[in-house]
């Protein structure tokens, strides 16, 4: 299977194939097999129908999940969001995807599921709600944005300008991050004390933002920043708070408010902004208006802290 071989935690790895080393095992194409996996089906052609238990799961929510059918044109948006992901990405993908899914009528946004959790070699599907497919990166982070505040009876509103892009890149980004963490041991949460957990966080990334899987670093826990709904024990806070919230985000190396959720979405967070600003060249501004006109604006990836971490993601670009 493919391994990490110090990715983080030594800088002799400067290119994408130094941390990944062939499988000896014969484990990943026995795995393969069993699941009917092609690896080279390409990643876009690899639709599925969603998982038995994600649509059980949404039902006991309440919900009505229906599988959806790509059109043409939909096809294609997919094809392109794959196409745009780095090398890294691509060959991971290519042994670890074993398909990905759309649906109507699901809570969330996305949801990456592991196939086989009992085997050593593991495979996933990702589910995506089907109408991100028509909406733009803008359209889609800033209703996610606005899901932290109460702007009930407000004449505050918060915003985010990301660029018109389609939102499926940004969100296949951070969703595809998660596989790679999880296959390639990235971020270590089964076993805390196992070395390439110990790499990891001997790094600047984690550094200052977290001491385990979702606890924070304590100069961050008395902060009005943890206390959104997307850190543990947060909730909706009044729109009135809404700057104050940002300029507390500002302080950290957060990129995000749902950075805040653990360390596995701060780093799915982080790299799917970066490739948002960085390689896609679009904006990642979060505003904030009073009856319609800005009074507020914050740029994460223009923020030393938030810049401080660039280093090192840059390597899954190397």
């Amino acid at each position: 299977m493919l391994l990490l071989a110090g990715l983080f935690g030594n800088s002799k790895f400067s290119r994408a194939q130094d941390v990944l080393l062939p499988d000896t095992s014969g484990e990943r194409v026995r795995i393969q097999r069993l699941y009917d996996l092609d690896r080279q089906k390409g990643l876009a052609r690899r639709v599925k129908r969603a998982l038995p238990e994600t649509f059980e799961s949404f039902r006991a929510a309440g919900m009505n999940p229906r599988e959806h059918i790509l059109t043409a044109a939909e096809q294609q948006v997919v094809a392109d969001a794959f196409a745009g992901l780095p090398h890294l990405y691509q060959v991971v993908l290519k042994d670890h995807l074993h398909s990905i899914s759309f649906m109507d009528d699901m809570p969330n946004t996305a949801l990456t599921s592991p196939l086989n959790i009992n085997d050593s070699f593991r495979l996933y599907n990702i589910t995506f709600r089907a109408g991100i497919l028509h909406e733009t990166v803008t359209e889609w982070l800033t209703w996610k944005e606005r899901t932290c505040f109460n702007t009930t009876d407000s004449d505050l509103s918060i915003s985010v300008k990301s660029g018109n892009v389609g939102a499926l890149t940004y969100v296949l980004m951070h969703e595809a991050t998660h596989i790679l963490d999880l296959a390639l041991g990235i971020l270590r949460t089964d076993k805390p004390d196992s070395r390439a957990s110990s790499a990891f966080l001997g790094n600047n990334f984690v550094q200052g933002a977290w001491i385990s899987h979702r606890q924070t670093d304590p100069l961050l826990n008395d902060t009005l920043l943890l206390k959104n709904r997307f850190h543990i024990g947060g909730k909706v806070l009044p729109a009135a708070m809404a700057i104050s919230v940002y300029k507390s985000l500002s302080t950290s190396p957060f990129v995000s408010l749902y950075s805040t959720s653990s360390w596995n979405e701060d780093l799915a967070e982080y790299l799917a902004v970066y490739h948002l600003t960085q390689i896609q060249k679009q904006p990642f501004q979060i505003l904030v208006y009073k009856k319609g006109k800005e009074i507020f604006r914050y740029e994460p990836m223009k923020s030393k802290l938030v810049k401080g971490r660039a280093e090192i993601v840059r390597k899954f670009y190397q």
